[in-house]
């Protein structure tokens, strides 16, 4: 794929590099510490029902299947089927197997955050448009959220993720000097941003935050989702670290009030 120069708009589609994976990359995910193997599992198989690899109707690998192919205990190929029935992407059917549902039942269902993995598999799920990528001066903001106050200047990239045509957030990347100056324009590719800043900068996202609140849409982000000056849009805030707990990346995200997802959690 060939990307323009800063200020073009660069389609990239996330869905396309799911069906160029190969089974040695897709036995790869399932042995990544320290995401749960069911919880990958279930995004492996969940990625190949968003690439159209497992079509409406299709019939999911058995449960002897799947220890064959990946080595994993019976439980957990069990509790990775149980999450995607809990999604509505898939049903069950005693004594014939697991079976791909329609796609309007599972597309109403918001999305289920738990790990890093689900956020990347969200981001799969839609298209970016980058319209923007340049070096600007650090402000007090920003500062505050990737702890460099000592970096007179930040990597910013801005763009809209749309979701079946439609523009769905407008999005704000801010990267660290030192990382932002490992990210070439034209290496950047289908995958979402997290894998592509993890390959190119050559450093692992481990922990994300994030913080949510209700605000006004700008003339800017008013423009590119197709609102009104003014219209109300959701906010969300997220700052991702590596296993030293360094900021490596905050993201500001203005949505649209047609997304939605939830995010589960458990008493420990």
């Amino acid at each position: 794929m060939s990307l323009l120069t800063t200020g073009a708009q660069i389609d990239i589609e996330y869905g396309s590099i799911l069906r160029r994976m190969n089974r040695r990359d897709r036995k790869a995910v399932l042995t990544r510490e320290p995401i749960p193997l069911y919880y990958q599992l279930s995004n492996l198989l969940k990625n190949q029902i968003l690439s159209g690899e497992l079509v409406r109707g299709a019939k999911l690998p058995t449960e002897d299947e799947l220890t064959r192919k990946f080595g994993l205990s019976r439980l957990t190929i069990r509790k990775a089927k149980e999450k995607l029935i809990q999604e509505g992407m898939v049903h069950s059917i005693q004594g014939s197997g697991s079976y791909v549902t329609e796609t309007e039942k599972w597309q109403s269902n918001p999305n289920t955050i738990e790990t890093i993995d689900d956020i990347v598999t969200v981001g799969k799920e839609m298209a970016f448009k980058m319209h923007d990528f340049h070096l600007t001066q650090n402000s007090e903001e920003v500062a505050e959220k990737l702890k460099n106050s000592k970096d007179r200047f930040v990597f910013r990239i801005s763009g809209v993720r749309h979701y079946r045509g439609k523009p769905l957030s407008y999005v704000i990347y801010y990267l660290p000097f030192e990382i932002g100056s490992n990210i070439r324009l034209e290496k950047l590719d289908e995958n979402p941003f997290i894998l592509q800043l993890e390959k190119l900068a050559d450093i692992r996202i481990t922990e994300g935050l994030q913080s949510f609140y209700s605000g006004r849409a700008d003339r800017t982000v008013a423009e590119h989702l197709s609102l009104r000056k003014g219209s109300p849009v959701l906010i969300v805030e997220s700052i991702y670290f590596d296993p030293d707990h360094r900021p490596v990346e905050y993201v500001k995200t203005q949505y649209r009030k047609e997304y939605h997802y939830c995010i589960r959690v458990k008493r420990t």
